[in-house]
């Protein structure tokens, strides 16, 4: 994930844990109660070369967003119904606006990431 906002991960961990995740300092955990895990870790901005230098291609409809002042956290999930379903709920409750960058390459907007098409 993606956004404008310095506290993406802080403010992710808090929707999260108000969705009965389970966190610690630098990951936050939910688990859907049938085994299916949804992490997230704050990025390291190290190897923010790997999201802000492509390549990219964009989803139709999502304009490229700066990426000059953006941050990322890293999100691991094997199933995509919800991987898009907890997406769309943090981006709802977030601040600034938030982009997915998927396996692919392909950058979504968060809140119109859709299960069928996105690459985990």
């Amino acid at each position: 994930m993606i956004s404008g906002s310095a506290d993406l991960f802080d403010e992710t961990r808090s929707i999260l844990i108000e969705a009965g995740a389970e966190a610690a300092a630098d990951v936050v955990q939910l688990d859907d109660g049938k085994g299916h895990l949804f992490t997230v870790y704050e990025a390291d901005p190290s190897v923010d070369w790997d999201w802000r230098e492509g390549p990219i291609s964009l989803r139709r409809g999502v304009q490229m967003p700066d990426l000059a002042d953006a941050v990322a956290c890293v999100v691991e999930c094997r199933w995509e119904g919800m991987f898009a379903g907890v997406v769309q709920h943090i981006s709802a409750n977030l601040s600034q606006a938030a982009w997915v960058l998927d396996g692919n390459g392909v950058l979504w907007d968060a809140s119109d990431v859709d299960p069928s098409g996105v690459c985990l």
